[in-house]
């Protein structure tokens, strides 16, 4: 007998996710051809094993999600739903089609339903549906309860909030760490969040949740955590302006024990505290770390005709790492937008006629930088031609946070060999009165 008929008027059914397996699937859910989902339940087993009952449940993604966070009970959505149906599949030998009927006081006695103290084993629970396939809910509202959120307030939360998991779970074991985004509904914005390490992005959050805390160990926090506090301010500035509340919750009650949430209504002593911080700091992704300039020029040149960034299709570029450095220092530059297009001082890069024009504008977009300026301002000149190669290397370790050792010595090597080079081609402004 297959475990879903394919008979009945709820059309091809598909496995959603499995709870419990014993010698097959004994409790699970299932979505049928209009999308609607059901909870399923093995009623039993009954005339010598021909024929097989199963209860469906009608139920929403919300009632899922509470039954893994333990929210509720199995034995509560069985026993309070008023749309239960009993589903009986026969052996081929009885060459009976599938039945349905509905659950009612006379036949309640013939099916059994999940007893009080039912529960599944967390680890044994198989994902099936891709969409299934998620670790956290984020859920972004406004503070007010009025209104939802603009999609661009819901988009720059996702990149803020997935930039600052990502520098908090430092798992050596994941050359990509990260959270992001699997599918969202659009009027809540209740988004299910995907991960690259479960585990790993669940202590992550609460560090999050810890560092804010308390706004006068904040900085401190962030320190000893090599966090860069800019990252942290994007995410807080966007909630704080938007007047957000964000709600965080796992899929199961084992990864996380609460609901943590970030709210704007206790944000603004710490976005003050921070900016104290960012002063003087600079955000780690606006410190390029690819020595050779000539490369940049080739990438942009590279995407300005429309082609990928691919280092076969590159001449000189001889890896995808690489290409990902030098297409970083472009965006350090302002050369390309964050989508890989060429900005407008792009494009007048391109239009120079030769190499000695190109340097000169170069050099004037390294001052105007925010990595250039930071680092003046930091050795208290007002020039590239009063920099100092040889402090590179102390600058972006007091003045770049959330950076690695490797990481320090690339930044260090590019900004050390960038000035060398625009030194010479820096172009002098009359700046008397």
């Amino acid at each position: 007998m297959k475990v879903l008929p394919r008979d009945t008027y709820l059309g091809q059914l598909r496995f959603f996710e499995i709870y419990d397996d014993f010698y097959g699937p004994k409790c699970f859910s299932v979505k049928d051809e209009l999308d609607h989902l059901h909870l399923v339940y093995w009623g039993g087993d009954y005339d010598d094993h021909t024929c097989t009952k199963w209860v469906y449940a009608p139920v929403s993604t919300a009632i899922l999600d509470e039954l893994l966070r333990e929210e509720r009970t199995f034995h509560s959505v069985f026993q309070k739903s008023k749309q239960l149906k009993i589903v009986s599949t026969f052996d081929e030998s009885r060459g009976l089609p599938t039945s349905i009927e509905e659950l009612t006081e006379l036949n309640c006695a013939s099916v059994n339903l999940p007893p009080k103290g039912f529960s599944i084993d967390f680890e044994e629970i198989q994902s099936i549906a891709p969409e299934s396939n998620w670790d956290f809910n984020l859920r972004i509202a406004k503070r007010s309860g009025h209104n939802s959120p603009s999609d661009g307030a819901v988009s720059n939360v996702l990149s803020a909030f997935g930039d600052m998991i990502k520098l908090l779970m430092k798992d050596e074991r994941n050359k990509k760490p990260g959270i992001y985004p699997l599918s969202a509904q659009y009027g809540s914005f209740d988004v299910k969040l995907g991960s690259s390490n479960q585990d790993r992005a669940a202590v992550a959050i609460e560090l999050l949740e810890s560092i804010l805390a308390d706004e006068n160990t904040i900085l401190d926090k962030l320190e000893e955590l090599e966090v860069d506090p800019y990252r942290l301010k994007n995410l807080l500035d966007v909630v704080n302006l938007d007047s957000l509340e964000l709600t965080l919750r796992s899929k199961t009650s084992d990864t996380l024990k609460k609901p943590i949430r970030i709210s704007s209504v206790s944000l603004l002593p710490i976005i003050k505290k921070l900016e104290e911080s960012t002063k003087v700091f600079i955000d780690s992704n606006k410190v390029p770390q690819a020595n050779c300039l000539d490369r940049v020029i080739t990438i942009v040149k590279q995407r300005l005709n429309g082609g990928e960034l691919k280092h076969e299709l590159i001449e000189g570029i001889t890896s995808d790492r690489q290409v990902d450095y030098h297409t970083h220092a472009a965006k350090c530059l302002g050369l390309l937008n964050p989508n890989n297009t060429v900005t407008t001082a792009g494009r007048v890069l391109l239009q120079k006629n030769n190499d000695i024009a190109k340097y000169q504008y170069l050099a004037d977009r390294f001052e105007s930088s925010d990595f250039g300026w930071t680092w003046m301002k930091w050795a208290e000149v007002t020039s590239i031609v009063e920099l100092d190669p040889a402090t590179a290397e102390q600058f972006v370790k007091e003045r770049v946070k959330g950076l690695r050792r490797t990481s320090i010595a690339r930044r260090s090597s590019c900004l050390a060999s960038w000035v060398i080079i625009l030194k010479k081609f820096h172009r002098g402004y009359n700046e008397t009165k």
